[in-house]
């Protein structure tokens, strides 16, 4: 049974690698780039991964993965969604955020 510092520590380590993960998203980074940074900052934050990262752009709505082999990049036209994961002692912190790289919803 998880406590209740486990709880916080899976939190903050979602929270720290989706802040982390979401200064990666830039045009021309590939997915799969930042996917491996976010899993690796995790285990660098003492949690393991709660479930795959989660990289949805423009039109998918939440739930893909990208694939390690593949080749996609972030565009200027990308409204990209970023939901991260984590999992201490079978307590998950679970943390989403939209980042807009198109510049037409900063408001």
């Amino acid at each position: 049974m998880p406590s209740l510092e486990d709880w916080r520590k899976a939190g903050h380590a979602a929270h720290a690698a989706l802040v982390y993960g979401s200064t990666l998203i830039k045009p021309g980074v590939k997915l799969s780039d930042v996917s491996d940074a976010i899993e690796n900052k995790l285990k660098e934050l003492g949690a393991d991964l709660g479930f795959p990262v989660n990289i949805s752009i423009n039109e998918t709505a939440a739930h893909d993965v990208p694939f390690a082999i593949e080749t996609r990049v972030f565009t200027n036209n990308d409204v990209i969604k970023l939901d991260v994961g984590s999992a201490v002692n079978g307590a998950i912190g679970d943390k989403a955020k939209t980042i807009e790289l198109t510049g037409k919803y900063e408001k």
